[in-house]
């Protein structure tokens, strides 16, 4: 073949690729990929970890396949879970490690932040059961505000602290065991972040603050939402980083599955927007792979962004989808393969340094003072740092209900010293804070009532810590009250009070048939003074001073004959001054569908001037389960005493009986009298756990003994048995219930959200 010849071939040829190209472009198809050129030694290696909640445990198969072959990894790049565990690997833990403390830690609690009741102040505690509804929403800057995601993100953050703390606070990630990249989603102008240093908790969770579930995240003056939008599958970052051979962890989804599963809860609509979002930023990364990468694509379509409790499942899928690759993974390991793998349990120059707090400073807070968060953090200046002791203390200030979000980093000052910067974000849509509540009561042939209640808190009125209350609340039941409390010390505090109430409600004869014979107005106006004391978190002490002021109207005349007793229905208006001092020990999981714990509440109370007055309350209650079996147990006792120079005059401040738990073959306060005796076993079986919200369902059956009545008659025992179905909703507890009793005494009744009384 003449040069001639071989020209005109290579002519022919170049024109062919020309016009090839120039109908890829013409068609907008993708042009290949040219391979780069791969050292034959110790060629740079990038592992890249896509996003997806719970399935990103399938990445520790993929690490530990490394591990095994000795491939020794260049960089780690990682999107949301791949963050996490990426991270974690960077900075030293095991693959069994991560495994273990991820895949066993508790979603709702860690991961979305939901708080048991046994972690609340007794005030923050007696204001959950006012309000059962979990929502909350505030004003700022005259407009109204919700948060900024279902979960702060905070406890995740600090177990990462935890986890981290062999990292400096402020370091170059390129310094880790692995260099390692997290990838974030700029808020502002959703443009795709590679954090390369400082606060590697931080940058981690800010790659994870997935739209709705988790609150961004601020670092430096700047908010970070997951990266997930932007890149879930980063091979686009390798690249820039100069990966020579790039082994990507890919957690795919196949057909339109995100368009076909059901989306029944907030989490799965959110976790369906991110699929959609995710689904194309994928598809624009894939195209960037080359021969010479790797990718080990694992399906999981039965697995959930919370199935945390599925680590071992997700691994082992994860390890057959890693077999599937054999024959690359082999081929890489005859390349970079045969080192002793580096990463070990966590150790560090950094946490071999004699680090010794010096000073304490704190910033970002607005509404909070600085010198009550530096007062918390104070006995820690002169001690050794310990990572646990300032997660505890970040904690309780966290329990505050105040803060998004609380970190912390360390300053070397000189030598040893150093300086703990705290860093708060107080809570988006406060201070003024709002809270609901509704509900509603329906019996057969009994009572109707509803109430829709609005409460309003706004602390840190002044520098003390001084907090104002509003409750208000229309309906069947009307309320408007307003509370002012002043913390005094640690465990003391001072408060005062002025409220109106009023119920409109039926009144029952007395023979124990459910005949009403009247309906009874009662309105109260009090006003008083209360001290408390917090023995501890879970009991108190209160002294109060009440003055009440408390009129009755009856819609019938003044006498009424039932069964050959006469009852005297007159109006009346008194007023009297109280002393009243109560004691109350809290130990319950729950305040209705407790599974564990006691409850202890005893009163006392006595008029010192108007009307001759005394009253004495208790109120107990134990709770027990074994696994999905629970059994609680409850006795109530009350005694009034009110002179009003009338024998058979219907008493204001009687003592009643009726309803669910409450003697529920009987109609809401159909048993009334100035002394009461009522014990109650109730057994429930759970039906279902509720998923990543707890809201729980039960089935039950409530066995019960008691009566009210009034002096001369004595206790006459009455029972009542109950069957129930339960749900424990965020919108407060409901019941439906069937119960019969004594006296030929039934009811049906269904009942949601707050507890009337009387």
């Amino acid at each position: 073949m003449n040069v001639k010849t071989i020209a005109s071939q290579c002519v022919l040829m170049l024109s062919k690729t020309f016009v090839f190209l120039v109908l890829l472009l013409q068609l907008g198809l993708p042009i290949p990929a040219q391979s780069a050129s791969v050292p034959t030694e110790n060629p740079k290696v990038t592992v890249v970890l896509a996003g997806g909640g719970a399935k990103g445990f399938a990445h520790l198969a993929v690490l530990r396949r490394l591990e095994q072959d000795g491939v020794k990894i260049s960089k780690i790049v990682g999107t949301s879970m791949g963050a996490v565990i990426g991270g974690l690997y960077a900075c030293g833990m095991s693959t069994e490690e991560i495994e273990r403390v991820i895949g066993g830690l508790d979603p709702a609690k860690i991961a979305l932040d939901l708080i048991e009741r046994s972690e609340l102040s007794n005030r923050d505690r007696a204001y959950q059961q006012q309000y059962p509804i979990a929502f909350n929403f505030g004003i700022k800057n005259g407009q109204v505000n919700i948060a900024r995601g279902f979960s702060d993100g905070q406890r995740f953050l600090a177990l990462l602290q935890k986890l981290t703390s062999n990292v400096p606070t402020d370091a170059n990630f390129d310094t880790l065991k692995i260099p390692f990249r997290a990838v974030a989603t700029r808020s502002r102008d959703g443009e795709l972040q590679v954090f390369k240093n400082g606060s590697l908790p931080l940058a981690i969770r800010a790659s994870m603050a997935a739209p709705g579930v988790f609150a961004p995240i601020e670092i430096e003056g700047e908010t970070y939402l997951d990266g997930g939008l932007v890149a879930n599958l980063p091979i686009e970052v390798a690249l820039e980083e100069g990966a020579d051979v790039i082994v990507a962890s890919y957690l795919k989804n196949t057909g339109d599955e995100i368009y076909q599963r059901q989306a029944d809860n907030a989490l799965a609509m959110a976790d369906r927007m991110l699929d959609i979002l995710i689904k194309q930023n994928e598809r624009r990364n894939l195209k960037l792979l080359r021969p010479q990468d790797i990718l080990v694509s694992t399906y999981l379509p039965h697995i959930e962004f919370t199935d945390f409790n599925k680590a071992a499942e997700i691994i082992q899928i994860g390890e057959a989808s890693v077999q599937k690759e054999n024959a690359r993974f082999k081929q890489l390991a005859t390349q970079a393969g045969g080192h002793v793998s580096e990463v070990q349990y966590k150790t560090s120059n950094f946490q071999q340094r004699e680090i010794r707090i010096s000073t304490i400073k704190v910033q970002g807070s607005s509404t909070v003072t600085t010198s009550s968060i530096e007062e918390k953090f104070t006995p820690l200046i002169g001690t050794t740092y310990k990572p646990e002791q300032i997660n505890e203390l970040i904690e309780n200030l966290y329990l505050s209900g105040d803060f998004e979000r609380i970190n912390y980093s360390l300053n070397h000052l000189s030598d040893e010293k150093y300086e703990l910067n705290v860093d708060v974000n107080e809570k988006t849509y406060g201070p003024n804070y709002f809270k609901t509540n509704i509900g509603v009561l329906s019996e057969s042939n009994g009572s109707n009532l509803f109430s829709i209640g609005l409460g309003y808190r706004r602390p840190w009125l002044n520098a003390a810590g001084l907090e104002a209350k509003i409750d208000a609340r229309i309906g069947t039941d009307e309320e408007l009250t307003g509370r002012l409390y002043q913390p005094v010390s640690e465990s003391w505090g001072l408060g005062t009070f002025v409220s109106h109430k009023k119920s409109t409600l039926p009144l029952y004869s007395l023979g124990g048939n459910a005949q009403k014979i009247a309906y009874m107005s009662i309105s109260s106006d009090s006003v008083g003074a209360r001290l408390s004391y917090d023995i501890d978190k879970r009991s108190q002490i209160h002294w109060s001073l009440i003055n009440n002021r408390m009129r009755v109207s009856m819609d019938t005349p003044n006498y009424v004959s039932q069964g050959g007793q006469d009852y005297v229905m007159n109006d009346i208006d008194m007023r009297y001054s109280a002393s009243r001092l109560e004691f109350t020990a809290d130990q319950l999981d729950a305040p209705t569908f407790a599974t564990t714990g006691h409850y202890m509440k005893l009163m006392t109370e006595r008029g010192i001037q108007g009307s001759s007055y005394s009253s004495q309350r208790a109120h107990l209650k134990w709770a027990n389960h074994l696994g999905a079996h629970g059994l609680t147990l409850g006795l109530n006792m009350g005694r009034d005493r009110l002179r009003n120079n009338c024998d058979n005059c219907v008493n204001p401040n009687s003592l009643y009986l009726g309803g669910f738990q409450a003697m529920g073959a009987f109609k809401f306060g159909q048993l009334m009298g100035d002394n009461l005796t009522h014990a109650q076993a109730t057994y429930s079986y759970r039906l279902s756990d509720g998923g990543i919200l707890r809201q729980k369902t039960y089935l039950g059956f409530v066995a019960e003994v008691g009566d009210a009545w009034s002096a001369p008659a004595t206790f006459h025992a009455k029972h009542s048995q109950t069957v129930f179905v339960g749900i424990d909703s965020k919108l407060g507890d409901i019941y439906l219930g069937i119960a019969r009793g004594s006296e030929k005494n039934s009811n049906v009744f269904l009942q949601l959200g707050r507890h009337f009384s009387y």
